[in-house]
């Protein structure tokens, strides 16, 4: 009877996983070669072939693919095993790594939970909506708030909830020619210097398609991360765009709505399926839920 060597399943899940044994190196930390030679001995060991190797990487044969259902299912429950050995019932101590594209988007959730676990170190990552997301789906935080396109890329693997819509706005310098107007109609941002948010933002996706769908050109004069675009107007070098709760009355900026076309971001928490009901992970969930329901309910009163 044969014995399965799960080093040798472990390689080729992680390889499977991430299309690459390059990135499966990463994220096992250990060397290219070794991964190589641990699928090797497995396909060797059964006179089988798992994966294709060819010039852009690897893909996984047929017979590969259904390995890689089951070695999800192996994994999944080694997951569930260590949280099982390695949690506290009473979630009194631990830390607990978040990410997320504006620090707005989280603070009030964080801030509720330390309320609850005050035992719990919270770190919190900053990054833009994808980058947050390939993080989760690499174990280097746990849970994070991002803008809902990116999930079709993970649809299997990540556990989503619903959590807020933020109205997307213009900035501009004080000494801007648009800085005087409360609103603009799409049409009047044609051929506008912009300074635009680099790819992965959420904010500049959803601005891009509004754009697209006005049939609107701008003139993108420069690609930067959140902080640099809003240096850039202050210098006057251009326009941005933010989320509304991203505007925090900046010193001589100027928030101008968009009046003629209703633009926003729709955040979600989210985290991999198989982490959802660890004990950390699983509390701050609910604290999300609950929090959602209150805003909820206090909006259909006071909104």
């Amino acid at each position: 009877m044969k014995y399965v060597n799960f080093n040798q399943l472990r390689s080729f899940h992680a390889v499977a996983k991430t299309n690459s044994i390059t990135e499966a190196s990463k994220l096992l930390k250990i060397s290219q070669p070794t991964i190589t030679k641990q699928i090797q001995l497995l396909e060797e060991n059964y006179a089988i072939a798992v994966i294709n190797r060819h010039g852009r990487g690897v893909s996984l044969t047929e017979l590969g693919k259904s390995l890689y259902v089951i070695t999800s299912k192996i994994f999944d429950l080694e997951e569930e095993a260590i949280e099982l050995f390695s949690s506290d019932l009473n979630i009194n101590k631990g830390t607990l790594t978040t990410g997320t594209s504006g620090a707005y988007y989280i603070m009030q959730l964080v801030k509720e939970f330390k309320q609850l676990y005050p035992g719990i170190d919270i770190k919190i990552i900053s990054d833009n909506s994808q980058n947050i997301l390939e993080k989760i789906y690499n174990f280097d935080i746990d849970i994070g708030v991002i803008g809902r396109p990116h999930l079709k890329n993970f649809k299997r693997d990540i556990y989503s909830i619903p959590y807020l819509k933020q109205k997307i706005i213009i900035i501009v310098g004080k000494n801007h020619k648009l800085s005087t107007k409360k609103s603009i109609l799409m049409k009047e941002l044609e051929g506008l210097n912009f300074i635009n948010r680099e790819k992965g933002s959420e904010t500049r996706r959803v601005f891009e398609e509004s754009l697209k769908k006005n049939n609107i050109n701008i003139n993108s004069i420069m690609e930067v991360t959140r902080n640099s675009m809003i240096q850039a107007v202050y210098e006057n070098m251009g326009i941005g765009i933010l989320s509304e709760p991203e505007f925090y009355d900046f010193k001589d900026l100027k928030k101008i709505y968009i009046a003629d076309d209703d633009i926003y971001t729709q955040a979600f928490v989210v985290c991999l399926k198989n982490k959802r009901n660890s004990n950390l992970i699983k509390a701050f969930l609910e604290t999300t839920k609950k929090h959602i329901l209150y805003f909820t309910k206090w909006t259909k009163q006071y909104g």
